[in-house]
């Protein structure tokens, strides 16, 4: 039997380990992004999609550093994505769209380690809250959004919603 292998390009590879190292914070906010031992066209491909993402920002001098969040930077995050989610999750219920994907999502960041990094706390919250807009099914909004407590417990609220046609429990 032949397994079909999905490879991954040094640049996907690159963007990937550098959003680790910033999310499990070992890279802190403001620090510079440096050396990295891979070809240049690499580290500028890598680097033009960490700024894509949000994940790096230009200083004056042209380099590259971590983004400092500021709680203008928190409040505006929230401020997109409120409208986006309801509005998802009634459109779910409306069209009786199925939330497989949001589950899965959920059953992941359910099985997150109590001693998980932050990074990975922060990486499964996210693709739940991807995989949930994008049970909608709307590509537009998929584009707009590819991007404390007991997380887990929180999020269980959505699907349950969903499953009993509920969007405005959201």
């Amino acid at each position: 039997m032949t397994v079909p292998l999905r490879g991954i390009s040094a640049r996907d590879a690159l963007v990937a380990e550098i959003r680790r190292h910033i999310l499990s914070g070992e890279l802190k906010p403001g620090e510079p992004l440096t050396e990295v031992g891979v070809a240049r066209p690499t580290v500028r491909s890598a680097l033009q999609e960490l700024l894509a993402r949000h994940l790096a920002e230009r200083t004056a001098g042209r380099s590259l550093r971590v983004p400092v969040l500021t709680a203008g930077d928190v409040r505006d995050l929230f401020f997109v994505r409120t409208p986006l989610e309801p509005a998802a999750v009634r459109r779910i219920v409306e069209d009786q769209r199925p939330v497989t994907a949001a589950e899965a999502g959920l059953a992941a960041m359910e099985a997150v380690a109590p001693g998980a990094s932050w990074g990975d706390r922060v990486d499964a919250h996210s693709k739940f809250h991807i995989a949930l807009v994008g049970c909608a099914g709307s590509p537009r909004r998929d584009r707009i959004y590819p991007g404390a407590g007991d997380l887990a417990a929180e999020h269980r609220v959505p699907p349950a919603a969903v499953r009993s046609e509920d969007g405005e429990r959201v």
